[in-house]
Protein backbone atom coordinates (compact mmCIF):
# COMPACT_ATOMS: atom_id res chain seq x y z
CA UNK A 1 0.00 0.00 0.00
CA UNK A 2 2.93 2.54 0.53
CA UNK A 3 4.18 1.72 -2.50
CA UNK A 4 1.21 2.83 -4.59
CA UNK A 5 0.33 5.78 -2.45
CA UNK A 6 4.11 6.71 -2.96
CA UNK A 7 4.22 5.96 -6.75
CA UNK A 8 0.98 8.10 -6.73
CA UNK A 9 2.37 10.95 -4.82
CA UNK A 10 5.22 10.77 -7.68
CA UNK A 11 2.80 10.88 -10.06
CA UNK A 12 1.01 13.98 -8.78
CA UNK A 13 4.89 15.74 -8.23
CA UNK A 14 5.65 15.46 -11.57
CA UNK A 15 2.19 16.04 -13.35
CA UNK A 16 1.87 19.26 -11.04
CA UNK A 17 5.53 20.10 -11.85
CA UNK A 18 4.77 19.84 -15.68
CA UNK A 19 1.87 21.69 -15.65
CA UNK A 20 3.82 24.44 -12.96
CA UNK A 21 6.44 24.56 -16.33
CA UNK A 22 3.78 25.21 -18.94
CA UNK A 23 2.23 27.98 -16.63
CA UNK A 24 5.08 29.19 -16.43
CA UNK A 25 6.26 29.87 -19.93
CA UNK A 26 2.83 30.56 -20.97
CA UNK A 27 3.01 34.09 -18.27
CA UNK A 28 6.19 34.48 -19.72
CA UNK A 29 4.77 34.85 -23.28
CA UNK A 30 1.99 36.69 -22.03
CA UNK A 31 4.53 39.07 -20.43
CA UNK A 32 6.29 38.88 -23.45
CA UNK A 33 3.48 40.11 -25.61
CA UNK A 34 2.13 42.89 -22.92
CA UNK A 35 5.69 44.64 -23.27
CA UNK A 36 5.31 44.57 -27.29
CA UNK A 37 2.43 46.40 -26.98
CA UNK A 38 3.74 48.78 -24.42
CA UNK A 39 6.27 49.50 -26.78
CA UNK A 40 4.08 49.55 -29.88
CA UNK A 41 2.15 52.29 -28.06
CA UNK A 42 5.25 54.02 -26.90
CA UNK A 43 6.17 54.59 -30.14
CA UNK A 44 2.68 55.28 -31.53
CA UNK A 45 2.19 58.19 -29.05
CA UNK A 46 6.26 59.73 -30.40
CA UNK A 47 4.86 59.37 -33.43
CA UNK A 48 1.76 61.26 -32.98
CA UNK A 49 3.61 63.63 -31.10
CA UNK A 50 5.55 64.28 -34.29
CA UNK A 51 2.58 64.64 -36.91
CA UNK A 52 0.84 66.72 -34.46
CA UNK A 53 4.21 69.13 -34.17
CA UNK A 54 4.26 68.71 -38.32
CA UNK A 55 0.54 69.66 -38.82
CA UNK A 56 1.06 72.46 -36.15
CA UNK A 57 3.86 73.77 -38.38
CA UNK A 58 2.22 72.89 -41.43
CA UNK A 59 -1.06 75.03 -40.68
CA UNK A 60 0.55 77.49 -39.15
CA UNK A 61 -0.45 81.11 -41.08
CA UNK A 62 3.19 82.30 -41.92
CA UNK A 63 3.83 78.92 -43.19
CA UNK A 64 0.20 78.98 -45.65
CA UNK A 65 1.13 82.52 -46.64
CA UNK A 66 4.55 80.99 -47.75
CA UNK A 67 3.63 78.17 -49.38
CA UNK A 68 0.70 79.87 -51.16
CA UNK A 69 3.26 82.41 -52.34
CA UNK A 70 5.49 79.92 -53.99
CA UNK A 71 2.70 77.35 -55.57
CA UNK A 72 -0.29 79.37 -55.96
CA UNK A 73 1.14 82.75 -56.94
CA UNK A 74 -1.71 84.83 -54.36
CA UNK A 75 -0.89 87.82 -53.02
CA UNK A 76 -2.36 90.02 -50.59
CA UNK A 77 -5.29 92.32 -52.16
CA UNK A 78 -4.20 95.82 -52.82
CA UNK A 79 -5.94 98.78 -52.11
CA UNK A 80 -7.46 99.55 -55.35
CA UNK A 81 -9.19 95.85 -54.72
CA UNK A 82 -10.81 96.51 -51.62
CA UNK A 83 -14.52 98.00 -51.41
CA UNK A 84 -15.32 100.78 -49.09
CA UNK A 85 -18.60 100.60 -48.38
CA UNK A 86 -21.45 98.78 -50.24
CA UNK A 87 -22.73 101.42 -52.05
CA UNK A 88 -19.19 101.38 -54.52
CA UNK A 89 -20.14 97.75 -55.44
CA UNK A 90 -21.21 98.25 -58.95
CA UNK A 91 -24.98 96.59 -59.69
CA UNK A 92 -26.12 94.27 -62.23
CA UNK A 93 -27.48 95.69 -65.60
CA UNK A 94 -31.06 94.46 -65.40
CA UNK A 95 -31.06 92.06 -68.59
CA UNK A 96 -27.64 91.15 -68.12
CA UNK A 97 -27.14 86.94 -68.51
CA UNK A 98 -26.47 85.11 -65.52
CA UNK A 99 -24.41 82.17 -66.09
CA UNK A 100 -25.84 82.05 -69.60
CA UNK A 101 -29.30 81.64 -68.64
CA UNK A 102 -31.61 84.55 -68.81
CA UNK A 103 -34.74 82.77 -67.65
CA UNK A 104 -33.66 83.67 -64.08
CA UNK A 105 -33.84 87.69 -65.03
CA UNK A 106 -37.35 89.05 -64.98
CA UNK A 107 -38.19 92.76 -66.44
CA UNK A 108 -39.53 95.15 -63.85
CA UNK A 109 -43.69 94.51 -65.40
CA UNK A 110 -43.17 90.74 -64.47
CA UNK A 111 -41.96 91.18 -61.24
CA UNK A 112 -44.84 93.84 -60.38
CA UNK A 113 -47.37 91.25 -61.90
CA UNK A 114 -45.83 87.68 -59.74
CA UNK A 115 -45.71 90.27 -56.74
CA UNK A 116 -49.70 91.14 -57.37
CA UNK A 117 -50.78 87.83 -57.55
CA UNK A 118 -49.11 86.46 -54.13
CA UNK A 119 -51.23 89.10 -52.26
CA UNK A 120 -54.08 88.30 -54.23
CA UNK A 121 -53.48 84.35 -52.98
CA UNK A 122 -53.34 85.12 -49.71
CA UNK A 123 -56.82 85.45 -47.49
CA UNK A 124 -57.35 87.89 -45.49
CA UNK A 125 -57.63 86.85 -41.84
CA UNK A 126 -59.90 89.91 -40.78
CA UNK A 127 -62.98 89.18 -43.02
CA UNK A 128 -63.17 85.20 -42.34
CA UNK A 129 -62.44 85.99 -38.80
CA UNK A 130 -65.02 88.40 -38.61
CA UNK A 131 -67.80 85.94 -40.19
CA UNK A 132 -66.98 83.24 -38.05
CA UNK A 133 -67.33 85.31 -34.93
CA UNK A 134 -70.89 86.45 -36.08
CA UNK A 135 -71.95 83.38 -37.21
CA UNK A 136 -71.04 81.92 -33.49
CA UNK A 137 -72.46 84.52 -31.82
CA UNK A 138 -76.22 84.41 -33.61
CA UNK A 139 -76.36 80.78 -32.28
Amino acid sequence: MRRLFTCIAALCALTSGAALIQLKYAVQEQAENVEAIARQIHQDQESLRILEAEWAYLTSPRTLQELSIEFLALMPPSSKQVVGSVTEIPLRRSREVVGGDTSVLLSTADKKSQKNKQKNKQPSANSAGGKQATSEGNT
